[in-house]
């Protein structure tokens, strides 16, 4: 249940980005350029950085309090 919400939430926020994208290419009458296109797919990868980020900071306070615990 826990990883279907993620997953639903991470795929709203590509979608969200994605539609925003092909937006502007509509807005400035370009279509569907190398840019654009790989623009579409930074939009399904930028949300994995995010996590990563997270995911590096909870290890580390993880990290921080078991080597403070052994001293």
């Amino acid at each position: 249940m826990f990883e279907a919400a993620i997953f639903l939430l991470y795929g709203l926020v590509a979608a969200a980005a994605m539609a925003v994208t092909m937006l502007e290419g509509w807005a400035n009458h370009d279509g569907l350029t190398l840019y654009r296109l790989a623009g579409l797919l930074a939009c399904l990868v930028w949300p994995l950085t995010l996590l990563l980020f997270v995911l590096h900071g909870c290890i580390a306070r993880l990290l921080t309090r078991r080597s403070r615990s052994m001293a």
